[in-house]
């Protein structure tokens, strides 16, 4: 089914005499009086205050209308890049904040779990045995002396 402007089931161009017509009515001008005097009239609006002159100023946003789309692209993946750096930065301080965080926690329930404090003390199991200088078993236990 073939739908057009008309709904009459016929090409939109199908009538040559009527498109011929209203390529005519609708062509611009060729004078040039016309378009010296359309530039006249919309001077003499201006000065009389149709079109206040303030509204012709520029301001902060109109100068958006002169980007291109690949500048609006531009500009987009940039802001994308710079969003994702701070996210992932953000992500990274908070887990080491989280970390040391989780540290300090388990450092504190072991402290509270000993009836020592853990500055002074050195954990071990066995007696350490202080060995006279000029024993030979010194030099096997380095950490004995």
């Amino acid at each position: 089914m073939n739908i057009t402007r008309n709904d009459d089931g016929r090409d939109p161009g199908a009538d040559p005499q009527m498109t011929d017509l209203l390529r005519h009515h609708y062509a611009a001008p060729l004078d040039e009086h016309y378009w010296s005097g359309l530039e006249a009239r919309v001077m003499q609006g201006m000065r009389l205050g149709i079109v206040p002159l303030n509204e012709l100023r520029p301001t902060w946003w109109s100068g958006f209308g002169e980007f291109r789309s690949t500048d609006i692209r531009t500009a987009g993946l940039i802001a994308a890049t710079i969003g994702l750096l701070v996210a992932g930065a953000t992500y990274v301080r908070k887990a080491e904040v989280d970390a040391t965080a989780r540290e300090l926690a388990q450092r504190a329930a072991v402290e509270s779990a000993l009836p020592l404090p853990l500055e002074d003390a050195t954990l071990t199991t066995r007696v350490r045995v202080r060995l006279p200088e000029d024993a030979p078993e010194r030099y096997l236990h380095p950490l004995d002396y």
